[in-house]
């Protein structure tokens, strides 16, 4: 720029357009290091270091979610065939409306507009039916961690849930790291095995899982997340064996401060051994459940 100033002023003949031409130099110098300063800033530094992965969405924001969730169960005795196949699927949308926030937490009220369920087997039709009879129209309100965890959660009259209902209503998996983190850096969280059932209903068990941070979209304010782990018993009761994996991504809304996609596969493995003065062959069950979990944007 000094350069190419020199040269068209040593083209001008007179001091007063050589005067002239210093001030527009002047005044273009000054534009461009603006210019290059608002550029540097819009960058954002997630793009230069580690970041943070955090709840932090806005007071006042209404995230419209849906989950699609099918749950295949089989059953063999002894080491014949399966003898058992049921089905259950089940697809809820509902609304989290964001009440507060606060440097540590966030509280959100989650409104269940619609759920279906359904079961392929006959005897479980009923219920779950039911399920989903129960399901609309719930209302609860959660305060959630900023890694997503529920820390506490009340229905429409104040009355206190349990942490497995709250837990499968909160459409936020306790995922996020306790510290920044750069593309490709790993980190371990113990968390909920994901609901196997409506309402919560689950194994009593929980999922060692490991994350990665594997990408950043859009300068850094999409984060795109990869797990996978092992179902672990919360406790062994006698004559049942439990084991399992899981694997999944999830993306996330740096800006929005949400988890805006996740995808799950699990699969469970049990062994039921009856006494042995019952006569009767070891019971093998496999559970497979897929989910999909996904925020849309509803103006």
């Amino acid at each position: 720029m000094a350069r190419m100033v020199e040269l068209l002023m040593n083209r001008v003949p007179s001091r007063a357009g050589r005067a002239r031409l210093a001030r527009v130099a002047s005044f273009l110098g000054a534009a461009l290091a603006t210019s290059h300063q608002s550029m540097s800033a819009q960058v954002s530094p997630s793009t230069r270091g580690p970041v943070q992965l955090r709840l932090h969405p806005r007071v006042g924001d209404t995230l419209h979610t849906r989950l699609d969730q099918e749950i295949e169960t089989s059953g063999a005795q002894g080491t014949g065939t399966v003898q058992r196949i049921m089905t259950t699927s089940v697809v809820v949308q509902a609304r989290t409306i964001v009440q507060a926030s606060r440097a540590t937490s966030t509280t959100v009220l989650t409104v269940v507009d619609s759920a279906d369920v359904h079961s392929s087997d006959a005897r479980g039709a009923a219920l779950a039916e039911k399920a989903g009879r129960d399901l609309r129209g719930q209302r609860l309100e959660l305060q959630l961690a900023e890694d997503g965890s529920v820390q506490s959660a009340r229905d429409s009259r104040g009355v206190a849930v349990s942490r497995q209902v709250a837990e499968a209503m909160a459409a936020m998996p306790p995922v996020f790291p306790h510290r920044a983190v750069s593309v490709g850096d790993r980190w371990e969280r113990e968390m909920p095995l994901p609901s196997g059932g409506p309402i919560g209903a689950r194994a009593s068990a929980h999922v060692r899982a490991g994350f990665r941070l594997d990408s950043l979209g859009r300068n850094g304010e999409i984060a795109y997340v990869s797990m996978h782990g092992e179902i672990v018993p919360d406790e062994q009761p006698k004559g049942l064996q439990l084991d399992g994996n899981v694997s999944g991504s999830i993306r996330v809304d740096r800006v929005r401060g949400w988890l805006t996609e996740s995808r799950f596969s699990i699969l469970m493995k049990s062994i039921f051994t009856p006494p042995a003065a019952s006569g009767m062959s070891p019971m093998h069950f496999v559970t497979r459940v897929t989910q999909h979990l996904w925020t849309m944007d509803k103006r």
